[in-house]
């Protein structure tokens, strides 16, 4: 239907091989940047997580791994509808929605929106994001385990790189703050405070 999805590490997307009925639905596990066709007579839904993404024709992030709490949809243009079976919310450009599987209600926010799709483009950028947010997306992306030893909660860090360099330069910098050391071994990580 020449919608156009980028997906990030660890995701997968389910969908037909052709769309026939009313809509056109998707089903996501992970997260995806999607540039989707307009087509006002076939709506186009992404299911992620218990959320209903439902859209015309627009360019929005969905980011929904299993083991996040919330589903967050960025949307750069055009307008989205999040719903579950306990409420629906409409988002603008520039906003951020973010909604529980079983919440009665959407946050909305204001979107950091070349931080949400730094991804696609090869680079993660950090905003005063928590360390162990940090390193999730690093698992995934290096497809590492990393291990913490100490109380690392408090530490936040901003800034960006290249998702092509190799991890050691990620915790290169991270080290450089003289908050963390770390060690890896093989596949794995540990990160010492």
């Amino acid at each position: 239907d020449d919608t156009e999805v980028w997906l990030n590490a660890e995701t997968r997307l389910i969908f037909p091989t052709r769309f026939t009925g009313s809509n056109r639905q998707v089903e996501l596990q992970g997260e995806a940047y999607f540039e989707v066709a307009k087509n006002n007579n076939m709506p186009f839904q992404v299911n992620a997580n218990g959320t209903v993404v439902e859209v015309l024709g627009t360019h929005f992030n969905v980011s929904a791994y299993p083991e996040d709490k919330q589903v967050k949809t960025t949307l750069l243009e055009g307008s989205v509808k999040l719903s579950n079976n306990f409420t629906q919310t409409v988002i603008q450009p520039g906003q951020e929605g973010s909604l529980a599987p079983n919440s009665s209600r959407v946050k909305v926010a204001q979107a950091r929106s070349n931080e949400a799709i730094a991804w696609k483009d090869g680079y993660f950028i950090f905003h005063d994001e928590s360390l162990i947010n940090i390193m999730k997306r690093a698992e995934r992306w290096y497809d590492v385990d990393v291990e913490f030893q100490g109380d690392v909660t408090g530490y936040q860090f901003g800034g960006s790189i290249s998702k092509y360099q190799d991890i050691s330069e990620l915790l290169h910098v991270i080290e450089l703050t003289k908050t963390i050391h770390y060690k890896i071994e093989g596949r794995r990580i540990t990160i010492m405070k």
